[in-house]
C-alpha cells in the first residue's frame, strides 16, 4: 500500500500537480500580486457559446495558459470561455466527465490567485497521458473510472524527456552501483517512468532507508539536497512546474547517465512514450546525446454530449490560432498529423468533422 501510495503520489507531481517546495516558495509573492475572487457565472454552457472550460492557475501552470490560449482563441468566434482555474491536478478530467462543479479552493489555489466558479464544467485541459488514463481507468483512476465519455477536441505537442541524472561527486557512472554497494544517497524521484527505473535497479524507499539512503519525490530537486534525480519532467521552461531540471542542473555538476537498451524498450511501450534522443545542450552538464524515451502533449478534451459544432468551432479556432502558441512558457507546438490523436481516446464528432475537412485526417 506504501509503495502505491508513493507511485501515485510521484505520478501526480509527474503530470504537473501543484505542489511541493517549487510552489510553496512562491506562495507568498503570488498571493500578495493577486487574491482569490469568486465569480458569479450566471448561464453557462455550449448552447450560449459560455461553457466553463477545466484550467489550472493563472501564474504560469501549463493548463493554465492554454486555458487561456483556448478562450483567446475562441473569443473572435463569439465565445466567452469562463476558466475554471482550480479544476486541475488529476481532478479535471473527472470533474469533465461528470458535468461536476468545481471542488472547494484550496489554500495554495487562493494564493496562486484561483478563482471560485460556482458553474458545472464542460471542457478543459489536461496531459495527454492523463486523458487516456482516464478514459481507461487506469490509474489514477483506477477507483473510480473508467470515464468512457470523455472525448478528444486537439492534441497540443509539449515535449518531455525521462532524464537520469547523478551529482559527479556521487562517482556513480551506473544506477546499478547503489544498490551493490549499498550507497546511502539520496534519490529524488517523479513520474511513472522513474517508477519503473527504480524498480528495474531494485531501489526502493525501504531498501534505501536499510542502508542510510532515502527515496522522496524530485519536487524537491529545486534544493541542493539530493544525489541523482530521476525525472520525466525533462522540459526545461521557465515555469515552476517545469523547473526541476533547470534548477538542479543550474545548482550542482550532473553526470546524465544512459539507460541499458532492455529498460529502455521496455519503457517504450508504455501508454504515450516513444524512443528519443535527448540533444547535447538540452540543460546544463548534458554534454553528449543520450537515448531515452520521452512523451509529448496537453489534450484540449470535452464529453461525448459536447455539440457537434461547439467541438468543430474549438478545433477550428485552436488551429487558426496556432500561431500564438510560440509565446507561451513552455515549447509548445500544433502538428495536424497528431493534432487528433490521444492514445485510444476517441475524438469529438465535431473536431473530426473539422480535421477531415481541412485533410489533416484521411
Amino acid at each position: 500500500m506504501l509503495e502505491e501510495a508513493r507511485s501515485r503520489a510521484c505520478l501526480a507531481v509527474a503530470l504537473g500537480l501543484l505542489c511541493g517546495s517549487a510552489w510553496t516558495s512562491l506562495l507568498p509573492v503570488l498571493a500578495a500580486e493577486s487574491a482569490s475572487a469568486s465569480i458569479h457565472a450566471g448561464a453557462t454552457g455550449f448552447q450560449i457559446k459560455r461553457p466553463v472550460m477545466a484550467a489550472a492557475c493563472p501564474h504560469g501552470c501549463p493548463w493554465g495558459e492554454l486555458g487561456e490560449y483556448v478562450r483567446d482563441a475562441a473569443a473572435p468566434m463569439g465565445y466567452q470561455v469562463l476558466l475554471c482555474t482550480n479544476c486541475n491536478r488529476a481532478e479535471g478530467p473527472r470533474i469533465v466527465a461528470k458535468a461536476a462543479h468545481p471542488p472547494p479552493l484550496l489554500p495554495s489555489d487562493r494564493a496562486l490567485g484561483d478563482t471560485e466558479i460556482n458553474a458545472p464544467v464542460d471542457f478543459g485541459v489536461t496531459e495527454a497521458g492523463l486523458l487516456a488514463a482516464a478514459y481507461n481507468g487506469r490509474a489514477p483512476y483506477d477507483r473510480d473510472g473508467p470515464y468512457k465519455n470523455l472525448r478528444l477536441i486537439a492534441l497540443i505537442e509539449d515535449p518531455t524527456y525521462l532524464l537520469v541524472a547523478v551529482k559527479s561527486s556521487t562517482g556513480i557512472t551506473d544506477l546499478a552501483q547503489i544498490r551493490a554497494n549499498r550507497m546511502p544517497v539520496r534519490i529524488l524521484a517523479s513520474g511513472a517512468g522513474s517508477m519503473a527505473v527504480l524498480d528495474f535497479y531494485g531501489l526502493d524507499a525501504t531498501a534505501m532507508r536499510g542502508w542510510g539512503g532515502s527515496l522522496s519525490s524530485a519536487i524537491q530537486a529545486v534544493a541542493p539536497d539530493f544525489d541523482v534525480l530521476i525525472s520525466d519532467l525533462g522540459s526545461p521552461a521557465n515555469n515552476p512546474e517545469s523547473a526541476i531540471w533547470n534548477a538542479a542542473a543550474e545548482r550542482a555538476e550532473l553526470r546524465f547517465l544512459e539507460l541499458p537498451a532492455p529498460l529502455l524498450s521496455n519503457l517504450s511501450r508504455m501508454p504515450g512514450e516513444q524512443l528519443v534522443m535527448a540533444r547535447w545542450g538540452l540543460l546544463r552538464g548534458l554534454d553528449h546525446p543520450i537515448r531515452t524515451v520521452g512523451r509529448s502533449g496537453e489534450a484540449i478534451f470535452c464529453r461525448a454530449d459536447t455539440p457537434p459544432q461547439a467541438a468543430y468551432d474549438l478545433a477550428r479556432a485552436i488551429d487558426v490560432s496556432r500561431g500564438a502558441l510560440k509565446w507561451y512558457i513552455r515549447p509548445y507546438s500544433y502538428d495536424p498529423r497528431t493534432v487528433w490523436q490521444d492514445l485510444d481516446v476517441p475524438l469529438s464528432p465535431g473536431a473530426e468533422h473539422y480535421y477531415r475537412e481541412q485533410g489533416y485526417m484521411r
